[in-house]
C-alpha cells in the first residue's frame, strides 16, 4: 500500500502515523479505515499533500489512475 505519486508508504507519512497511533491500531489500518482516497482493489491512496497537488480529483479520476498504475506495475506473490 502506497501513494502512486510520491511513493510513501502510511508508514512514512506523519498525518497518518498520528491518527494510527490516537486509533491504536497501524497506520495501514488506518487508511483502509478512514482515508477517502482509499481504492480496496488496487490497495493504493492518494497521500493529502499529492492529493492536492493534482487538483483534488474525484474519487472515480483516482480509481482509474490506480487501476493504470498496478496494470503497468508487476504484482508480487504474496
Amino acid at each position: 500500500m502506497h501513494c502512486p505519486f510520491c511513493k510513501r508508504a502510511p508508514r512514512d507519512i506523519p498525518e497518518y502515523i498520528e491518527q494510527a497511533n490516537f486509533n491504536e491500531m497501524s497506520p495501514n489500518d488506518y487508511v483502509r479505515m478512514d482515508e477517502g482516497t482509499y481504492h480496496a482493489e488496487t490497495d493504493l491512496f492518494c497521500c493529502t499533500d499529492c492529493y492536492i497537488k493534482i487538483g483534488s480529483p474525484l474519487n472515480s479520476d483516482l480509481a482509474k489512475v490506480f487501476r493504470d498504475y498496478r496494470k503497468q506495475v508487476i504484482p508480487l506473490k504474496r
